[in-house]
């Protein structure tokens, strides 16, 4: 017996058990009451849906089991700690990160095109259109801007995203050429060619070579030609990056450029702070 077969026959043996002990209750078609943890309301979170067939209880498939399996398979996909609660109303615009008039238009101008995309969300999906953030400057902002965009693309539209550095992403599919991987490269290549929204943090700050070139184009022209979206963040241009032309023309074609502040918000938030820490250490 396989897994789906040993998972359905569970499920079908605890729905039975369920029906069991409300056979005083007026028959349902749908057996098992929970469904909070399924985002279509039609199972229980487990991946199959319980129903009444030719009075037979019978299980199938719900849409949330290929969901659960992409997650699964990029579970080291998350968005980094520190911006799991970022929103776009986070990304600040004013003196403080700024200094430079010209660093706060371009900030200004990501974070209108942040919220515009995520209100957006479905047509640009339709489109197959997603965002390319970039600025030669470390600490601009860009990694917190797209996680708030995927925090609210959860929160807002119940979308499936998954966020990563490209090199994670590359490092991840390397690790599979092991034979202690507990997936083989085509599955997690596989996810990452679905996801419904994938974030990519830092492309071109790794190296590349001739077989995760070949893996890379590969997520990238499926998603080009699916209804999936993908937002980048990167410390040059689309042009620019180290990829080979097949991948950086997929980009362009998948990706609005948005140039980001040329300015570190980090670190001028930073001297901001021990500059005060400083004083109070020197006047309490």
């Amino acid at each position: 017996m396989d897994e789906v077969q040993e998972a359905i026959s569970k499920v079908i043996e605890k729905a039975q058990k369920t029906k069991e002990q409300e056979s005083k209750k007026k028959p349902s078609k749908l057996w098992g009451t929970e469904k909070s943890n399924c985002p279509y309301n039609r199972c229980n979170g487990n991946g199959f849906q319980i129903i009444e067939q030719d009075n037979r209880t019978v299980a199938i498939e719900c849409n949330c089991r290929e969901e659960q399996i992409i997650s699964r398979k990029l579970e080291f996909a998350t968005i980094l700690e520190e911006f799991q609660d970022a929103e776009i109303v986070d990304f600040k615009v004013n003196n403080e990160h700024y200094k430079k008039a010209k660093s706060r238009k371009f900030a200004e101008v990501c974070k209108r095109a942040a919220a515009k995309y995520v209100r957006k969300f479905q047509e640009m999906k339709k489109k197959r259109k997603g965002l390319y953030f970039y600025s030669e400057t470390a600490g601009s902002g860009k990694t917190m801007l797209i996680s708030a965009i995927g925090n609210e693309l959860i929160h807002q539209h119940k979308a499936k995203v998954k966020f990563a550095t490209a090199g994670d992403l590359l490092n991840a599919i390397r690790s599979t050429y092991s034979r202690d991987s507990e997936i083989s490269t085509h599955e997690l290549i596989d996810a990452a060619r679905k996801v419904e929204v994938l974030i990519l943090d830092d492309m071109g700050q790794q190296s590349i070579k001739s077989d995760t070139n070949d893996h890379l184009f590969d997520i990238l022209n499926h998603r080009l030609n699916h209804p999936v979206v993908t937002i980048f963040s990167s410390n040059c241009k689309i042009e620019e990056l180290p990829y080979s032309f097949r991948i950086r023309d997929r980009i362009k074609k998948m990706a609005i450029p948005i140039q980001a502040p040329e300015e570190s918000a980090r670190e001028n938030l930073a001297e901001q702070e021990n500059n005060r820490l400083l004083e109070e250490l020197l006047t309490g």
